[in-house]
């Protein structure tokens, strides 16, 4: 197993992973995901409006909406993200892994995360990270990353 340590940071529309060949080792970024629908009102990912349902008693009327469109594509990107993800570890990329996302899309990336990568995070920030470079980034973790140990 490899030693490098991967950083995945991201939000519902960008995704950026750095690597770090040591514990105290500054970082590298090596591949961004953009998913602009992350971003997009949420008027222009749906092309109508909601169904409208009836009450079974009584006359009421409302929109039938049980899924946000924006919560739909958080969850397109998370896959997309965590499909990523899986692929370094399977080439043998990097043998542990910190990821930090907002709180509610964290959730969703970790939904998305096979067993086998999930066993290799060391470290969870529940913070949006994702517009810091590397110097930045690397200020923001601690100083020494703790690596998985196989």
């Amino acid at each position: 197993m490899t030693k490098t340590i991967w950083i995945a940071v991201a939000n519902r529309a960008t995704a950026r992973i750095f690597t770090a060949d040591s514990p105290l080792g500054a970082l590298d970024e090596i591949e961004t995901l953009i998913h602009p629908a992350g971003r997009a009102p949420e008027q222009s990912l749906v092309t109508d409006k909601p169904g409208r349902t009836y009450d079974r008693a009584g006359t009421g009327r409302h929109a039938d909406s049980d899924t946000a469109q924006h919560d739909h594509e958080a969850a397109v990107f998370a896959a997309e993200i965590a499909a990523c993800l899986a692929k370094g570890r399977e080439t043998d990329r990097f043998g542990t892994l910190i990821v930090a996302a907002p709180p509610a899309f964290l959730g969703e990336l970790r939904k998305h995360l096979d067993a086998q990568t999930q066993n290799l995070v060391t470290l969870e920030l529940d913070k949006d990270l994702a517009h810091l470079g590397a110097r930045e980034l690397r200020a923001y973790l601690p100083e020494r990353l703790v690596r998985h140990e196989a």
